[in-house]
C-alpha cells in the first residue's frame, strides 16, 4: 500500500472537536475517489443522513480511518490486514493525541480493532455496540458501519439513527 495516497487532509474535519469517528479505510467509490471520508458512495450517503439526524455537521467532527489508504484486491475494496492496521496505528495515535477528543466513535469492526490495538483492549463490536465505554482520556462509543450491506443484514437504518442519538447524549454528557 506504500504506493497509494493516504486520505488525510482538512477535508477530514475540524481538529478542534470533541468527537472523532474512526472507520475502516477509504472506500474506492467514496474517499478513495473524492478525498473526503464517508463521501461520494452509498456508505457516505448513509453516514451523512445519520449525522443530519443527530444534528451534526462535518464541520463539528473529525473523520478518519484505521487504515489511511484504500486497500484493494483485484480492483475492489478489501478488509485491511492486521499488518496494515498496525502500520497505520502510530498515525492514529498521533491524531488522537493532537485532537484529544472527549468521545471516539468507531464505525465498524476494523475501526474498533484499531482502537483496541492502541488501548490494549479486546472489545467485540457485537458486545459493545452503542455503549459508552470510558477508557482513560476519552469515551469510546462503537457503532456499526453504515454500508448498505450492514444496514440490510446487521443494523437497520432506524436502529443506527437511534445509536447516533445515543452518541449525541454521550457527547453532551462528556462535555459537562
Amino acid at each position: 500500500m506504500a504506493d497509494l495516497s493516504a486520505i488525510l487532509s482538512k477535508q477530514n474535519g475540524s481538529i478542534h472537536t470533541d468527537l472523532i469517528f474512526i472507520a475502516e479505510a477509504p472506500g474506492r467509490f467514496g474517499a478513495g475517489r473524492t478525498g473526503i471520508p464517508f463521501h461520494g458512495d452509498r456508505s457516505g450517503d448513509n453516514f451523512e443522513l445519520l449525522l443530519d439526524h443527530a444534528g451534526l455537521s462535518r464541520k463539528d467532527i473529525f473523520i478518519t480511518n484505521a487504515v489511511l489508504c484504500n486497500p484493494l484486491k483485484d480492483g475492489n475494496n478489501r478488509r485491511p490486514t492486521s499488518k496494515e492496521i498496525a502500520n497505520c496505528s502510530p498515525f492514529l495515535q498521533n491524531l488522537l493525541d493532537l485532537v484529544a477528543p472527549r468521545v471516539v466513535s468507531t464505525v465498524g469492526g476494523v475501526g474498533l480493532d484499531a482502537v483496541n490495538r492502541l488501548l490494549g483492549t479486546r472489545y467485540k463490536l457485537a458486545d459493545v455496540i452503542a455503549k459508552p465505554l470510558p477508557v482513560g482520556e476519552f469515551i469510546l462509543f462503537p457503532l456499526y458501519h453504515p454500508s448498505p450491506r450492514v444496514i440490510h443484514t446487521r443494523r437497520s437504518l432506524l436502529q443506527q439513527k437511534k445509536d447516533f442519538k445515543k452518541l449525541m447524549r454521550t457527547l453532551s454528557s462528556a462535555k459537562s
